[in-house]
């Protein structure tokens, strides 16, 4: 008899290519299902990490309103007025100026951020916007002057500078005593992304400059809530009752497109309360 020959017969390769292709099809799906939901979860970090930061870097600044700083409540835009310096007066010269005394005098000022001068009239604050270009009063006798009027000013006559046209926005003008807050004007505001048209965007503006978008990718239900004692916030505040507002909500709820082969968008629900420290 003739010696068997080795090899496959057609029967025996074709069922190897079927079962190899199902094997590689297998790997392939279990391949593509782990990198799908790879980048499902890094978007998804993505997201979580951009509104986390953007509402803590807008709880820190809402968190220091001052009593009555709050100058618009809505749904979309928040505008608050937060404390830059206090000091008080020392030194009065006439009318429009003021010597005061600071800590860490006009050095610890942000000058860029000044909205205006605030003035404490009994139980609360009066409010007056003006620039530091105006309100400067730019003088070098201010500690000399505190000075002469019985104020200690050994080693710190760098905390004493001088303000100018206080009578312009203030009757009457502040005296020798009176406390004095330069203050920061910031708007918050909900609107159309620039960065992603198809998402909301959070825009933050200091006092009259433009509001530039610090972060995006949030869903039509992001916007701003108040509390104005008890439990309840309300998107929906009345003038007569701003002055009475004493925590923020904010409403960053977060959408983003999936990735590619993805079928849902990466959805973040995220709020934030911030009670208003000092408004009581």
């Amino acid at each position: 008899m003739a010696p068997s020959q080795g090899g496959f017969t057609l029967v025996e390769t074709l069922i190897a290519l079927v079962l190899s292709s199902f094997v590689i099809i297998l790997v392939s799906h279990v391949f593509l299902v782990q990198n799908r939901f790879y980048s499902t979860q890094i978007a998804r970090t993505g997201v979580q990490d951009n509104v986390r930061v953007a509402t803590e870097l807008m709880a820190r600044e809402i968190r220091t309103t001052m009593e009555d700083g709050v100058v618009v409540a809505g749904p979309r835009t928040l505008r608050v007025r937060s404390p830059i310096v206090i000091g008080v007066v020392c030194n009065r010269l006439g009318a429009p100026l003021a010597d005061l005394m600071t800590e860490g005098g006009q050095a610890a000022i942000d000058t860029l951020e000044v909205a205006g001068v605030a003035v404490r009239n009994d139980s609360t604050w009066e409010y007056a916007n003006d620039t530091w270009s105006n309100l400067n009063g730019n003088d070098l006798s201010s500690a000399a002057n505190c000075a002469d009027s019985g104020a200690d000013t050994t080693g710190a006559s760098g905390q004493f500078h001088r303000l100018r046209r206080l009578n312009l926005v203030f009757s009457p003008s502040p005296s020798e005593g009176d406390v004095l807050m330069l203050f920061r004007e910031t708007t918050f505001k909900i609107q159309q992304s620039e960065l992603d048209p198809s998402t909301l965007g959070l825009f933050r503006g200091r006092y009259g400059s433009t509001l530039v978008e610090f972060a995006t990718g949030m869903d039509s239900t992001a916007q701003f809530q108040y509390r104005t004692g008890g439990s309840s916030y309300s998107d929906t505040i009345g003038a007569g009752s701003v002055g009475t507002i004493d925590a923020v909500r904010i409403v960053a709820d977060a959408r983003k497109a999936p990735p590619t082969g993805g079928v849902d968008d990466i959805t973040f629900g995220w709020s934030v309360n911030v009670p208003l420290r000092n408004v009581r």
